[in-house]
């Protein structure tokens, strides 16, 4: 064979090579690139939502929330947010769950500048103030959600799981909830009677502060979680809108039923009250429950049915402790 001939089919070969190798090449490349386009038309698509401030373009799979009250309908649907703040963070029935979630500041002390650090593609916030909403939006899509605009466990976390489209993570979580709720209640069968009675209230030097069923204190456990029944004064004043009020020390018997669940401080620890205090039928009887303000001030789900086990514990215990005294 001559060498021109064996150029040629060499020649020829390298162009084979060279054809295919560009064809591999050209298969691949769109692919890739394909793929990355549909990553980022997921991340970035958007959905419109009506809020206070009227119709919000928010991303449809947000991935960085920062949040300013809502810290834990987050994590009950799995949802770990970039940034909360320090009192959300502090949360004991939920201490468990926030690592890797950076401090904003504090209520009433967030930090714009740290808030901006963590580039937020979504905020969420409780406050109906105008200017905090300006405040945020400047940084991401905001939707305002005013403290108390749910009425209901069930409620809160299924709109949550609407919003962040996490609705079979909501019904999952609120099944496990009514599974804890109901052990709660099924302890307290045998105890609790048909005629008891339940107050959530607070003590001061002054005077007490009566709450509601949506309120924090307890509130949301004793009368939503466990079904506890409210004297006929709360049930009529403080079951609806209005959800606290105070009440002088002179007329607090007017309120205060069969069991009592007082809040206190650290100062107010073993609280002795005055003479009126001690005449009521919950203090003679052994029924006063003090609950601690660092956790049941909290009202978010997860704290919520940590609090109802918690008072359901109180409550066999102390009739045990009560009926050994007999």
């Amino acid at each position: 064979m001559g060498l021109t001939k064996k150029m040629w089919i060499v020649m020829m070969l390298l162009s084979v090579i060279l054809v295919l190798t560009a064809c591999s090449g050209n298969v691949k490349q769109p692919d890739e690139k394909q793929n990355q386009t549909s990553s980022e038309q997921k991340s970035e698509e958007m959905k419109t939502v009506k809020t206070i401030h009227g119709d919000i373009k928010i991303p449809v799979h947000p991935q960085r929330i920062v949040v300013d009250m809502y810290q834990n309908d987050l994590l009950a649907l799995g949802i770990k947010p970039v940034g909360s703040v320090k009192y959300y963070l502090d949360n004991p029935f939920s201490k468990d769950l926030v690592q890797g979630i950076a401090s904003i500041g504090d209520r009433g002390s967030v930090s714009i500048e740290k808030v901006l650090t963590l580039q937020p593609d979504m905020i969420l916030i409780g406050s109906k103030d105008a200017s905090e909403y300006e405040k945020y939006s400047k940084i991401a899509p905001t939707i305002v959600i005013p403290y108390g605009t749910y009425k209901n466990v069930h409620e809160e976390l299924t709109a949550f799981g609407e919003l962040l489209g996490k609705e079979q993570e909501a019904k999952t979580w609120l099944a496990q909830y009514d599974q804890r709720m109901q052990a709660a209640r099924d302890e307290l069968k045998g105890i609790i009677q048909p005629e008891d009675t339940f107050t959530v209230m607070e003590a001061s030097d002054k005077e007490y502060y009566v709450y509601g069923d949506n309120f924090g204190r307890g509130g949301q456990a004793v009368y939503r979680g466990l079904n506890l029944t409210p004297p006929p004064l709360v049930q009529k004043e403080l079951l609806g809108e209005t959800q606290w009020k105070s009440v002088s020390k002179e007329v607090i018997n007017q309120y205060a039923g069969s069991y009592i669940f007082l809040t206190v401080n650290k100062d107010l620890r073993g609280y002795k009250g005055d003479s009126i205090w001690k005449s009521l039928n919950a203090v003679r009887q052994g029924k006063v429950f003090e609950l601690q303000e660092d956790r049941y001030w909290y009202f978010d789900p997860i704290a919520i049915v940590g609090q109802a086990e918690e008072i359901a514990d109180m409550i066999v215990q102390r009739n045990k402790e009560n009926a050994a005294q007999k």
